[in-house]
């Protein structure tokens, strides 16, 4: 399954390199899960990563692709837990209150995304899942060793099985976090 996700995730990662290279970003950074309502009774708080790539061609408006991975921890030994959490997810941010985005500049932004999930489980329902992430954000755009780069600091409220999910199976939302670097090819 997890190969799958990595195949889909690079052959829409070209998709994303439309236009100019230039503006084409890889990233890749750390993030933190709290559950929130069903899913807090099944498991305690998760760490992950993610890797992105993005197009900001435009300067308010990017669009990409990311891939996110979540190690989750049972809340009790006695009952069912979730073990993992895979997205990918189409992601799109717009940044609305800057007249520019260039070199040295905070930016501020919102996001969202579509998230295709894949949440194992002790459960015996499906694991796959279909829901959408949504959020803001904050970057910092700096030029080092003659490249642009971006760190990227944001907040979701995530439901990555909302959408569509086997019957039985939990609405899981939660709260991520997280911090992330990118450069420009």
């Amino acid at each position: 399954m997890m190969n799958r996700f990595i195949m889909l995730f690079l052959l829409l990662s070209v998709f994303c390199a439309s236009e100019s290279k230039s503006t084409l970003y890889v990233g890749a950074g750390g993030n933190y899960l709290t559950p929130l309502g069903e899913f807090k009774d099944f498991n305690k708080e998760g760490i992950g990563g993610r890797l992105e790539i993005t197009n900001k061609n435009y300067c308010k408006l990017w669009y990409g692709l990311r891939f996110d991975y979540f190690s989750l921890k049972e809340a009790g030994e006695l009952q069912p837990h979730f073990n993992k959490e895979i997205l990918v997810s189409p992601v799109v941010k717009y940044a609305p209150f800057v007249a520019n985005c260039y070199d040295n500049k905070l930016i501020p932004y919102v996001e969202a995304m579509l998230n295709l999930s894949s949440i194992s489980g002790t459960d015996k329902f499906s694991q796959i899942g279909m829901g959408a992430s949504a959020g803001i954000g904050l970057a910092y755009n700096f030029k080092l060793f003659s490249k642009c780069w971006m760190l990227e600091a944001e907040g979701l409220y995530s439901a990555p099985n909302v959408i569509y999910r086997d019957d039985g199976r939990a609405n899981l939302k939660s709260l991520n976090v997280g911090l992330s670097l990118s450069v420009s090819l």
